[in-house]
């Protein structure tokens, strides 16, 4: 045995029923989120978390590039300094493994697997972009990483040592036997499982570098795969990076060794592992909570008409004026999802021309979206109206 107890739970020391309390208001405070939103709008602000997740995901590792220049990055706008472009590169790679692993999803397979592990650090580190990540130098180590391959020799982090590299493959039959159990469980427990798994997958230290946004990208899979309803309306990335002295610290003390007969059975400590688990589930129920706070219809729909307004008067910094009305198209997509070019004339209550140039700088400004040129248009969220419906969603 390598990584157990899988969870804090033994023959002698039962799951705490806070934690499954917890755990469950979750899932259910995480399904209401989707409740008055129609599946455009939900696309709509997955689409913008998935920017917000890697610009947190990668400020945990580093320090991070601003959603407004990922955004920039997204239209080939990339910054004159050589450390911000790669560090834009970083954060479209990201978002490209994210969607990757969303669209690809497969629910009738087995969710905790080696090979999609390897495949996700293969896709984020096969990129061009990635190139230059693959030369690995720290204190005597000195080895060019192969990208979805396991590491083949000894690694430190800080006072952790991980497994050797020839017991990986054993680490990982049991991490897959062991978690898969979960399978035909509540959703409840499908998320305790994949919690408590983010750290057993950060101790093992599978590659020899990359290992935090690859666990974080497969927790994110595991939400998904695990199917709680909502996921994607939040993210647990940005309760981590804003709390990081804190991720790191439960994340060290469940990699302590186990301490005797009432710290459960295994090689790791019961108790450090409950810690850890605790403590991502309050991270977990407080970005639900947060993002529950403002994705609400009639709340959104009066803040967008005083985004238009202030827009106009030139009162929000670095956004440039919308054009009159607008607000009526966007409010009716919020309710409607999607619309034809000749509706939005009427929405917008002008001549054929104008709602020609109005749909036109809206699109241009990502506030609409559309998949042809004559297509039906729909709500697009972009970081400069996501920041002003949700205060506080990124820092400015």
């Amino acid at each position: 045995m390598y990584t157990t107890p899988v969870i804090p739970q033994s023959e002698q020391y039962p799951l705490k029923q806070e934690i499954l309390n917890k755990a469950e208001r979750i899932i259910i405070e995480s399904a209401k989120l989707t409740g008055n939103l129609n599946i455009h709008i939900i696309n709509a602000i997955k689409e913008n978390l998935r920017t917000i997740n890697s610009y947190y995901s990668n400020k945990i590792e580093s320090e991070g590039t601003h959603p407004i220049d990922i955004e920039r990055a997204m239209k080939n706008e990339f910054s004159q300094d050589n450390k911000k472009k790669s560090m834009q590169q970083l954060s479209l790679v990201h978002i490209e493994v994210q969607k990757y692993l969303e669209t690809t999803l497969d629910i009738s397979s087995k969710a905790y697997s080696l090979e999609k592990i390897l495949e996700i650090h293969k896709e984020f580190y096969n990129k061009e972009e990635m190139k230059y990540a693959l030369n690995i130098k720290n204190g005597e180590l000195e080895v060019e990483m192969i990208p979805g391959k396991l590491r083949e020799g000894y690694v430190r982090v800080g006072e952790h040592i991980p497994p050797q590299s020839d017991e990986l493959i054993a680490c990982f039959n049991e991490f897959e036997m062991l978690y898969n159990q979960s399978r035909n469980s509540t959703h409840t427990m499908k998320l305790i499982y994949a919690l408590c798994s983010h750290h057993r997958l950060t101790y093992i230290h599978p590659f020899y570098d990359g290992n935090g946004r690859v666990s974080r990208l497969y927790l994110d899979y595991l939400m998904y795969h695990c199917d709680i309803q909502g996921y994607g309306l939040w993210n647990i990335s940005r309760g981590l990076a804003r709390n990081q002295k804190e991720y790191r610290k439960f994340l060290s003390l469940a990699d302590e060794k186990f301490s005797g007969y009432k710290d459960g059975r295994g090689p790791l400590t019961l108790k450090g592992l409950e810690n850890f688990l605790e403590f991502m589930l309050d991270i977990a129920l407080d970005q639900v909570l947060f993002m529950s706070e403002y994705l609400k219809l009639d709340s959104m729909a009066t803040k967008i008409k005083a985004y238009v307004e202030l827009s106009q008067k030139k009162l929000i910094h670095n956004v440039k004026p919308l054009p009159k009305n607008s607000n009526k198209l966007l409010e009716y997509l919020l309710v409607h999802g999607e619309v034809t070019r000749g509706d939005a004339k009427e929405i917008l209550g002008v001549s054929a021309p104008k709602a020609i140039s109005i749909v036109k700088e809206l699109l241009e400004e990502d506030y609409l979206q559309t998949d042809s040129p004559r297509g039906k248009l729909r709500f697009k969220l972009n970081s400069k109206l996501s920041n002003y419906l949700v205060p506080d969603l990124f820092e400015n």
